[in-house]
């Protein structure tokens, strides 16, 4: 099994993934009459965006990433291109309108919008609520730790999120999944494989970075089983800083 998984270049299937495909599947399955946003939530590094893009590859999602500077009318022309319109034109209500008749046209298609944190404290995130409720389609909103808390700042949104998701760290057996998908049968002593949990605070992210060391270290070393002391001691470990929680802007 996990050699097709390597063959395929698919995630592994950590908890993170599995959990986020089953929440479009209830999004898509859901009584139309229930509202049709979702949110999927957690620290940034605890594999949100990789459970993301394999759940739209699974069911047809369209995907689309906000960033520092999204607009009302960049957001809407990403979401049109993403349901096919090669070249959206026009103004705001208009790229709106066409995006609801097209999700209209295919109301089991999720749409995922990743890095919503990044929108989530502007008036225009209403424009996914308006987009979800005029086309039946699911929206589901993925973000940092703070995106429920941002999005408080308008009921209207609020009140129509039906599934609230938040992301898990990486446990022992996320880990070893990991492990077995990214060192290519290299083996990790069990000495290394708990400083780098403890380390990395189940930080998807920072334990694919150890990872990709251990690879590297045993290239090197030529050790079939690399232990913490071959990989060059606890303070070789990327580990997750000491940090306060941001402030909610």
């Amino acid at each position: 099994m996990m050699t097709e998984h390597l063959k395929v270049n698919r995630p592994a299937p950590l908890k993170n993934v599995a959990a986020f495909a089953t929440l479009l599947a209830t999004m898509v399955d859901r009584d139309p009459k229930l509202p049709g946003l979702a949110a999927f939530f957690g620290p940034s590094g605890w594999g949100k965006t990789e459970s993301a893009i394999y759940g739209a590859n699974k069911y047809r999602a369209a995907y689309v990433e906000c960033g520092q500077f999204t607009s009302a009318r960049s957001l809407l022309s990403d979401i049109l291109i993403e349901l096919g319109e090669p070249a959206p034109r026009g103004p705001i209500e208009t790229l709106k309108n066409q995006a609801i008749m097209l999700m209209v046209s295919d109301p089991r298609r999720p749409l995922i919008i990743d890095e919503a944190h990044f929108i989530a404290h502007k008036r225009f995130v209403d424009l996914l609520r308006e987009l979800s409720d005029k086309s039946g389609a699911p929206v589901v909103l993925i973000g940092e730790e703070r995106l429920p808390k941002l999005l408080e700042a308008f009921e209207r949104v609020h009140n129509r999120v039906l599934e609230w998701l938040p992301a898990l760290p990486c446990d022992a057996e996320d880990f070893a999944l990991l492990a077995g998908h990214r060192c290519n049968g290299i083996k990790l002593a069990p000495d290394l494989a708990a400083a780098i949990l403890d380390r990395t605070k189940g930080n998807t992210r920072r334990i694919v970075i150890n990872l990709a060391k251990v690879s590297q270290v045993a290239k090197l070393t030529g050790a079939p089983v690399v232990d913490l002391a071959t990989f060059g001691g606890i303070q070789a470990v990327n580990a997750t800083p000491k940090f306060t929680m941001r402030a909610i802007q």
